[in-house]
């Protein structure tokens, strides 16, 4: 059913593009326009579980770590009583994204347009996980726990070709449908954890190949609905929201289909 939807979704693109082009209008001729994108990125949490640090995503990761011959002195003396990891972090999620790029494309008439977009977004992940200390000074059968932070950082470069087709219109005001196709790549940046203010690096390559990060290409496609407001002659601001269905391919095991959110301000220059 996913790669149905994804699959319809790129026929509707193709089948805008091929019914705009047979189209005329002779009040208003084919028109350029470009201009930067700057807004938000809400992607889900299906491949965030990949910076949790377990044995199941990576055997470089926290336990892996922390039982190293070179680390366990430093963390001997710095929990000073027996530990072990009790809880990876719950509910892997993203933080909300900073998203920006560009936006370009041509107006086949009054209302209808092709378009490209290409952005760029920085994902980061932020949370903890739980280390079990047996303190014997808590005076309770119970082990004390310290929750320690733990980082992802990612990057993501969406392309998206598509067409938009206007419903409604005034004299400066035109709100729009949009429907587009989408490439993406995904690129992990850096996995790491801090313990006394110290970072420790997660590995999810052999060690000779540590340069080598999790990442790949991706596609899908999506909807949006826009607002575009005349402001001169030349200039035009266009808000944007994008639903997107996508595939993010991370690693063989991490290839999840999901839906992701995009909200976005535009200005155009025709």
């Amino acid at each position: 059913m996913k790669i149905f939807l994804v699959h319809l979704l790129l026929f509707l693109s193709v089948f805008n593009f091929t019914l705009i082009a047979q189209e005329e209008d002779e009040e208003k001729p084919k028109t350029f326009f470009g201009g930067i994108n700057v807004g938000a990125f809400f992607a889900n949490g299906n491949t965030a579980i990949i910076y949790t640090g377990g044995n199941a995503i990576t055997p470089y990761g926290i336990n892996y770590i922390l039982t190293q011959p070179h680390n366990k002195i430093t963390f001997d003396n710095y929990f000073k009583h027996p530990y072990w990891v009790a809880e990876l972090p719950p509910n892997p999620v993203y933080k909300t994204a900073f998203d920006i790029g560009f936006h370009g494309g041509f107006h086949i008439n009054k209302a209808s347009a092709i378009y490209i977009d290409i952005n760029i977004t920085q994902l980061k992940y932020e949370q903890t996980f739980s280390i079990a200390i047996d303190d014997p000074s808590n005076q309770s059968p119970e082990p004390t726990y310290e929750q320690i932070p733990i980082f992802g950082k990612e990057k993501r470069f969406n392309v998206n070709l598509g067409t938009q087709l206007s419903y409604y219109t005034t004299e400066k005001t035109d709100l729009y449908w949009a429907v587009f196709g989408n490439l993406n790549v995904v690129n992990m940046e850096r996995n790491y954890f801090v313990i006394n203010n110290t970072e420790y690096e997660i590995y999810h390559n052999t060690p000779d190949q540590l340069n080598v990060k999790p990442g790949g290409l991706g596609y899908g496609g999506g909807t949006g609905l826009g607002l575009k407001y005349q402001l001169t002659d030349n200039i035009v601001l266009d808000f944007t929201y994008n639903l997107y269905y996508t595939k993010i391919n991370f690693t063989e095991a991490i290839q999840p289909y999901g839906m992701h959110h995009g909200l976005l301000m535009r200005i155009l220059w025709n």
